[in-house]
């Protein structure tokens, strides 16, 4: 009996031990002026559906690069705004104007830099963050593996940013 209870005490011990404790919520700085990151990104907009590695780097509100690739290496998105213009590049499209993006994605992309650099009135959830616009919603969290996580929600998908490194500078 006292090999059966001392059994049972390991067990238990051995699966105490196992249980992960649950973080609390990531803080997410304000004002973001320079963000610098990687990690991975899951689209389902209108009727695109991709995922993939991304690199992203941005001096709020002058510059931005996204950069989101394919499986086999290949660039899928490529997103660079600074002061020689903007260029889109998704798949074999190719565009000079910034409307394209907001006609592709619904928002604007300085909307999608504000979002990122968490400008505009946002509000705490238990969740995290949420900031609410006419057309869609941007939720600031995290994954169940603790990464810094934003994504986009609308009527025509969701687009979503999960960072496994992040470097962030703010005012």
């Amino acid at each position: 009996m006292k090999r059966l209870l001392f059994v049972s005490f390991l067990v238990f011990i051995s699966g105490c031990a196992l249980l992960q404790k649950k973080g609390e919520n990531l803080q997410w700085p304000s004002d973001i002026t320079f963000l610098k990151g990687e990690g991975g990104l899951d689209a389902a907009w209108k009727k695109e559906h991709f995922s993939g590695p991304f690199v992203v780097s941005m001096e709020y509100p002058d510059r931005f690069l996204l950069e989101v690739y394919g499986p086999f290496g290949q660039t899928l998105i490529y997103v660079r705004k600074d002061a020689g213009g903007f260029l889109l590049v998704a798949g074999d499209e190719k565009a000079t104007d910034e409307a394209v993006f907001e006609e592709r994605y619904g928002f604007r992309l300085s909307q999608f830099m504000s979002d990122l650099a968490m400008r505009g009135h946002r509000l705490e959830t238990p969740q995290g963050w949420t900031k609410e616009h006419e057309n869609y919603r941007v939720d600031y969290g995290q994954d169940g593996r603790d990464r810094r996580k934003v994504c986009w929600e609308s009527t025509d998908g969701s687009i979503c940013l999960t960072f496994d490194a992040m470097n962030l500078a703010g005012q």
